[in-house]
Parts: structure tokens; sequence; C-alpha cells
């Protein structure tokens, strides 16, 4: 992520990495198996409520709650840019 608007979410991304460096890739696993999830034909509507009910809860019991304001702003600005670069929004 080259924008530096999204430097709280480069730097739990970072910690995330650094945390899961002695595991499996947990967060290549976790995106191979949406892939496959959604390739195999679930119901793409379920895939993302899950995706979201896992960022809220995510948000709410791992991010510090003085940080997670700043999060939640940067987020939100995440998914509004990657829709825009999928031509959606």
């Amino acid at each position: 992520m080259p924008d530096r608007r999204f430097k709280t979410l480069e730097r739990l991304i970072q910690q995330a990495n650094r945390t899961s460096s002695g595991k499996p890739a947990s967060a290549q696993m976790l995106a191979a198996m949406i892939r496959l999830i959604t390739d195999d034909g679930v119901d793409p509507y379920l895939v993302l409520g899950v995706l979201v009910e896992g960022a809220v809860h995510t948000l709410a019991k791992h991010i510090p709650p003085e940080r997670q304001p700043e999060t939640i702003e940067e987020l939100k600005q995440l998914l509004n840019e990657r829709l825009k670069a999928h031509g959606l929004q």
C-alpha cells in the first residue's frame, strides 16, 4: 500500500506479519481460502458478510481502543480505494 493515508493499517499489517512469521503464512492462507471458497460457488453475499464481521470483530477485540478511531477511518478509506480500483465506485 504505497498511499501514506494508510499508515496505521500498514503498521498493523507489518505487526501481524512479524507475529505470524513463525507460523505458516496465515494471511496468505486466509486469502487463498477466500479465493478457493468464492471460486467454488459459495454464496458471495455470505462471504462478504463473514468478511465484514471478521473485520469488525478484529477491530473491536484486537485493536487497542485508542487506535480504533484512526484504524476505522483508514479501513473505510481503503475499502473505497479498492472499490474504485476495481471500477465499482
